[in-house]
């Protein structure tokens, strides 16, 4: 239900963020292990944050840190560390502790690559975005998994584009 609720009004993701959610096709999802938490994430494929080397946050963060102040991010940078100082990239865990902050991390649900579906396609390209309470009454009142479209308007706010327009 969440993922519907990243391309709203309302949602603080900067607007190229919300246009690699809308543009997703099913092929952009991947479910992956890079969480220092050890669970699977899925997320779209193309996720700034997958295999960058920066540097970790935890002690100034601390969001995934273990019941020891451990994280695994910060062991897999320090191997990769010693590997290459001079060009750090760690492909098997990322920092989400900065990347969710910076919003390099995209996590989406599975099907994400439907938000196209539930909004408008506006004459000039852009997409129509939602308001949040928009987006919650298709779940409160929409019926056999229909998705009740808003009014169309006649612009948009958003300067999100269609890739093929």
């Amino acid at each position: 239900m969440a993922t519907r609720f990243t391309v709203t009004h309302e949602c603080g993701l900067p607007e190229k963020t919300k246009h690699h959610y809308l543009e997703a096709v099913e092929d952009d999802i991947v479910v992956n292990t890079i969480s220092p938490t050890g669970y699977p994430m899925r997320m779209l494929r193309e996720s700034p944050g997958i295999g960058s080397g920066i540097r970790p946050n935890c002690e100034a963060f601390g969001y995934i840190l273990d019941s020891k102040g451990h994280c695994q991010y910060v062991d897999a940078y320090n191997r990769e560390l010693e590997k290459n100082p001079e060009n750090i990239s760690v492909q098997d865990k990322t920092c989400l502790c900065t990347q969710f902050r910076k919003f390099k991390i995209w996590t989406c649900g599975h099907y994400v690559y439907r938000l196209k579906d539930t909004t408008h396609i506006l004459e000039d390209g852009r997409y129509q975005l939602l308001s949040a309470e928009e987006v919650f009454q298709d779940y409160q009142f929409s019926k056999n998994h229909d998705i009740k479209l808003p009014d169309r308007k006649k612009s948009a706010d958003s300067k999100i584009y269609l890739a093929a327009a």
